[in-house]
């Protein structure tokens, strides 16, 4: 039952993944900062509202702060130091089953900015 409960969540991740213009895709190669660079791309992508915003989100987890990203889905989508084993990574690398849609992918710049930010330590900066 939770194989299918994971892989339902894992579904519903990647088709929020975008790669819309109004995305980040410039990045710093360190230091990423959660507030400035992160949250708006999870924002712009897998947090909108009708994916796993605030107001009815998809398979139950909610992306739209430090907080809900940490405490979503069993835990942290996110584990910090560890992009690898993230969930949220996984997903967005299509390692992880998840609902696809074209639409809404992330570029390459935009999973390495992720990638590194969770390398970083994830920090809530």
């Amino acid at each position: 039952m939770k194989l299918i409960q994971f892989t339902i969540l894992a579904l519903l991740i990647i088709s929020c993944s975008s790669s819309t213009n109004n995305n980040p895709t410039d990045f710093p190669d360190s230091n990423l900062s959660f507030n400035n660079h992160i949250l708006p791309l999870l924002r712009n992508t897998c947090g909108l509202s009708y994916c796993h915003g605030e107001v009815s989100p998809s398979g139950n987890v909610q992306i739209y702060d430090y907080f809900s990203l940490m405490n979503s889905y069993n835990g942290a989508l996110v584990i910090p130091g560890n992009p690898d084993g993230s969930v949220l990574v996984q997903i967005i690398e299509y390692k992880l089953p998840h609902r696809p849609n074209l639409q809404w992918q992330l570029n390459s710049k935009q999973i390495q900015a992720i990638r590194k930010w969770i390398a970083e330590g994830a920090k809530n900066n």
